[in-house]
């Protein structure tokens, strides 16, 4: 009886350690008052870029470029606000031939008391340093922004890659930001 009693409690915990094995990595990323999670195949960034208070890469598959995500806060008051931050996204993507910036959509989220905005862009996403003016052209690239408004100030997380990997992550991303509020 002790013997296959034994017997069981061994198998139980070799499959409870077997399929937190298998459980995805999560990492994680504070910025502001915010604590970001995501889970593999996502991975931190080596190097976060300028300004940015750090992020990840989504590996691309087959040879195709990866999705990067990059988080920025500047502290309350900072940033520049919401709207200025929308028209400097759009800006980062190449005008269509009517001089048109390209078209945003908008999706405003309610968690409990808080507020963010989810905005997607499509087309040729121009590359590169803020301020510097060679730019290279991404063509079929695709946006997703995200900003939570906090009294610490607004974070912004701007994801960017080849269109149908990036708008791929848009219910992942939502649901990151959900929890990012939930503390």
């Amino acid at each position: 009886m002790i013997r296959s009693l034994l017997a069981s409690l061994f198998m139980v915990l070799t499959a409870f350690a077997a399929s937190a094995e298998d459980a995805p990595k999560v990492n994680e990323l504070k910025v502001g008052s915010f604590n970001f999670k995501v889970a593999a195949p996502w991975t931190p960034k080596a190097e976060p870029r300028m300004m940015s208070a750090g992020g990840f890469t989504l590996p691309g598959k087959d040879g195709a470029a990866a999705v990067e995500a990059d988080f920025y806060h500047f502290g309350a008051g900072q940033g520049g606000g919401i709207e200025p931050n929308l028209k400097r996204w759009q800006s980062q993507f190449k005008p269509g031939e009517d001089g048109a910036p390209p078209v945003m959509e908008r999706e405003e989220l309610t968690i409990g008391e808080h507020k963010a905005l989810i905005v997607t862009l499509k087309g040729t996403f121009l590359s590169g340093p803020a301020m510097s003016a060679n730019k290279t052209p991404m063509p079929g690239y695709a946006m997703l922004g995200a900003i939570l408004q906090s009294p610490e100030g607004d974070v912004f997380v701007k994801i960017t890659g080849p269109e149908k990997p990036t708008l791929a992550t848009k219910d992942e991303v939502k649901a990151m930001v959900k929890a990012a509020f939930a503390k």
